[in-house]
């Protein structure tokens, strides 16, 4: 809690819980009075100089390598008696490490100096993370002016980052942050005020300053180092898709499982190769040495230096010292993720046995199909898949993970999905086979032929893709994305029906623009009607041109044929009606087409619009195949 007692700026502040046992750092911010910035003292516990090398706690530091904070409890790193007597406190004096400089205005930290330091009983005054909001918005409280300037100090280094390039992310309503290595990580309840990032940003700052303040010396320590992912994307990029996904929880989870499967993890070594996430030249961790093998490490080292003493180290020590530090964090991330990974795996098989699957939202049910796809389909996925589809409520991730189940139990839920969204979301397409691609890198991409013929000003586009090795059907259309896109998913569908399509050439429709009238109209006295350039609408039938046109090629894809048809004639893209009747479990499609003054309607036997659409067009194919 915060002393009782008035102080001045030469007050250091602890910021930390209430309940903290483990104080590492101290500081003091002050404005320059020529303006130049903030100056700035730091102080971080003298560890080195209660726990010596080679002894007990020592040893028991280095086999834990970091404290652990557990729900019911904390173990500490060096154990309570060493931790106790290190830790910084109002109640006694404690020897440090201490770092000073200038924070400029516009983010720097410079003129820095590393040395040892003591805080004198007294000086350092604990602050919970609670109490500092009240405090920055209380001029007469006694810590006022030193939060103040820290809290002015830690916002222009923070921008300053952001500025640099480095991926620096904090939601304290929601209780998010970006780690050192560009991952989002939680900020427990407690900590979500300004003094979490006060104490972030200036620990990062004094991290990277003593760590150029050993490249300058030629100082091995364990520098902290992290390199780029190209596939990363770029921060640019990562923080749009962050504040986009921030207020939908399972775009959100998805995004942070992304970033920590792309993003690199930081290592130790001993010669210094930058810190990308950070975007700084060279970093270090010093400020933890309570709690983090690494900083007392490098603690040790400094010390050393500064006293005139033997290194504690031999360079291949330290090299030694950081990749088993690597090896270990290594092997403890995979722990975890191996331990959540198989909670999650219980968690799911039980949700697919005995839940309802239509109460799940869509991460916990993309887990269920995850899960499900690698046997038979039951059939309560099978109608939650038909629900979901006719929804509209499947998503790219969840059709990829769909077309990979391989029992033949599926095929006809898997064709019905695609044959709806290939119909509804034919955009969908080059998402699902990209996230199916993300999943199996080791199989070929899916390939597309693109061809184009027709007049200049009345051009067709046919596109051709093949999956795993299985040719789809040649797909036309007046534009050429909408022919990419049909050809994808035919092709997803070829691939699972296991029908080849050898053809080398594109079917191209045989009809032809109907001409331009010799003599142009009358000019309309009204010219907002106009329609120079746009396609004609009409509500009396108008004369289309069949020339050389199949009824049994129209017939084998309906939708698509009247669309080519239109736009060849000059028309506007045919229209639909839907009109829906019957209970909802067992509801039943009408369809009327719209295309140049002809209409027809159709009932479909199946409970989904787009068979009602098919069944429409088809229609029409026959009541114009009948009129010609």
């Amino acid at each position: 809690m915060t002393s009782s007692t008035a102080t001045d700026l030469s007050t250091l502040l602890m910021i930390d819980s209430v309940s903290a046992r483990d104080r590492d750092d101290a500081f003091s911010v002050a404005p320059r009075s020529d303006g130049r910035g903030w100056a700035v003292e730091v102080h971080i516990a003298g560890v080195a100089d209660v726990v010596e090398l080679g002894s007990v706690a020592d040893e028991q530091a280095f086999l834990r390598a970091e404290t652990r904070y557990l729900r019911s409890r904390t173990i500490p790193m060096l154990g309570d008696t060493a931790e106790q007597a290190a830790t910084l406190t109002s109640e006694a004096a404690r020897t440090s490490l201490r770092v000073t400089g200038t924070i400029t205005t516009d983010g720097r930290l410079v003129d820095v100096t590393v040395g040892r330091g003591d805080t004198p009983a007294g000086r350092c005054v604990a602050v919970d993370h609670a109490e500092v909001p009240g405090i920055l918005t209380d001029p007469a409280h006694p810590l006022h002016p030193q939060l103040a300037a820290a809290d002015a100090a830690a916002q222009v280094l923070l921008t300053a980052r952001r500025d640099g390039g480095a991926l620096a992310f904090y939601d304290l309503t929601r209780g998010w942050a970006s780690s050192e290595d560009g991952a989002i990580v939680a900020i427990t309840a407690e900590l979500r005020t300004v003094a979490y990032v006060i104490v972030q940003e200036l620990m990062i700052a004094t991290n990277e300053a003593v760590a150029l303040w050993c490249v300058e010396r030629g100082l091995p320590i364990l520098f902290r180092n992290h390199r780029p992912n190209p596939v990363a994307g770029s921060t640019d990029e990562l923080m749009h898709e962050i504040a986009a996904a921030a207020g939908d929880p399972d775009l959100f989870a998805k995004l942070r499982g992304r970033l920590l499967s792309t993003l690199r993890a930081a290592t130790y070594d001993r010669t210094v190769h930058g810190h990308y996430g950070l975007r700084l030249s060279a970093y270090s961790h010093v400020t933890s040495p309570l709690r983090r093998v690494a900083d007392l490490i490098n603690q040790r080292i400094i010390f050393a230096h500064l006293d005139h003493s033997p290194a504690p180290y031999t360079p291949d020590q330290l090299a030694a010292l950081g990749a088993d530090l690597n090896r270990r964090t290594r092997a403890a991330r995979e722990a975890k993720k191996n331990h959540f990974k198989h909670a999650d795996q219980r968690i799911v098989a039980e949700q697919a046995a005995t839940a309802d699957l239509a109460a799940l939202d869509s991460r916990r049910f993309h887990k269920v199909l995850k899960a499900e796809a690698a046997g038979p389909l039951r059939a309560g996925l099978a109608s939650e898949l038909a629900r979901r589809v006719d929804a509209d409520l499947m998503t790219a991730p969840d059709v990829a993970v769909l077309i990979d189940a391989a029992d033949a139990s599926w095929l006809p839920i898997q064709l019905r999905v695609l044959d709806t969204l290939a119909d509804t979301h034919p955009e969908m397409g080059p998402s699902v086979v990209s996230v199916w691609q993300q999943a199996h890198p080791d199989q070929p991409p899916t390939d597309l032929e693109i061809r184009r013929n027709g007049a200049h000003h009345h051009p067709l586009f046919a596109a051709r893709a093949a999956h795993l090795g299985i040719r789809g059907p040649w797909a036309t259309a007046a534009a050429k994305k909408p022919a990419e896109q049909a050809a994808i998913w035919a092709a997803v569908r070829a691939q699972l029906t296991g029908t080849d399509h050898p053809g080398t050439e594109p079917d191209w429709p045989t009809t032809q623009p109907s001409p331009e009238p010799a003599t142009p109209p009358p000019a309309s006295e009204d010219p907002s009607s106009a329609t120079s350039g746009e396609p004609h609408r009409t509500t009396t039938p108008a004369a289309l041109n069949l020339d050389g046109a199949k009824k049994f090629k129209a017939l084998s894809n309906p939708t698509a044929w009247l669309m080519s048809l239109a736009q060849n004639n000059n028309q506007a893209p045919p229209e639909w009606k839907f009109h829906t009747d019957g209970p909802a479990h067992a509801r039943r499609f009408t369809a009327t087409v719209h295309l140049a003054g002809h209409t027809a309607t159709a009932t479909a036997d199946a409970t989904t619009k787009t068979a009602a659409k098919t069944a429409s067009a088809a229609a029409l194919i026959e009541t114009l195949f009948g009129q010609r």
